[in-house]
C-alpha cells in the first residue's frame, strides 16, 4: 500500500520537475528562501541545471540583514552537473547540492510506474517457474487444479515437475 501511495506522489509531483526543467533551459532563475532566523537556501536553475546553496549563519541570533547581502558565488561550482559539497568561509557554512533536473524527473518517473509493471512480471515469472500466480505457492508437486494454500484455479501441466 506505502508503494502505490508513493507513486501516486510521484506522479503527481512528475509534471511539476518536468516544467521547471522546461523553464529552466529558458532563462536563468534564482529563488531564495529564509529557512529560518538563520538558515537561507537559494535555489538557482539554469541549463537543466539545479544549483541549491545552504548558508548557515554562526548563531540563531544574527542579524537578518546578513541574509540581504548575497555573496557572490556560481550556481555549478567548478561547472559540474553532479556536485555535494560543505565548504566554510570565515563565520558561514555553506552547503552546495547540484543535479541535473534529469535525475529526479527520471526518478520520480520510475517510482511512478514501478507498481504498475511489477504486477504483469510478477505473474509471469510466478507462471514461468509454476508457482500460484495469486500467493505464490509452490504448485510443482500439485495434481489438482486448485493452489492448497489460497483457493486459487490453475491450470494443471503434464509434465513432470523439474528438480531444482
Amino acid at each position: 500500500m506505502l508503494g502505490k501511495a508513493t507513486a501516486v506522489i510521484a506522479l503527481a509531483v512528475l509534471p511539476l520537475s518536468v516544467s521547471l526543467w522546461h523553464k529552466s533551459h529558458r532563462s536563468a532563475e534564482l529563488y531564495r528562501f529564509d529557512v529560518t532566523l538563520y538558515k537561507s537556501l537559494h535555489v538557482y536553475l539554469k541549463d537543466g541545471v539545479c544549483g541549491l546553496r545552504l548558508l548557515v549563519l554562526p548563531t540563531k541570533t544574527a542579524s537578518r540583514s546578513e541574509f540581504r547581502s548575497p555573496l557572490v558565488y556560481d550556481a555549478r561550482p567548478e561547472s559540474r552537473s553532479l556536485l555535494w559539497r560543505s565548504t566554510r568561509k570565515g563565520p558561514y557554512r555553506i552547503t552546495w547540492l547540484v543535479f541535473p533536473f534529469w535525475l529526479p524527473t527520471g526518478g520520480l518517473t520510475l517510482v511512478g510506474t514501478l507498481p504498475i509493471v511489477r504486477g504483469p512480471i510478477q505473474r509471469w515469472w510466478r507462471r514461468r517457474h509454476r508457482r500460484c500466480e495469486d500467493c505464490g505457492y509452490d504448485l510443482r508437486g500439485s495434481r489438482g487444479g486448485r493452489c492448497p494454500e489460497c483457493g486459487e484455479y490453475f491450470r494443471p501441466t503434464n509434465r513432470l515437475p523439474s528438480r531444482t
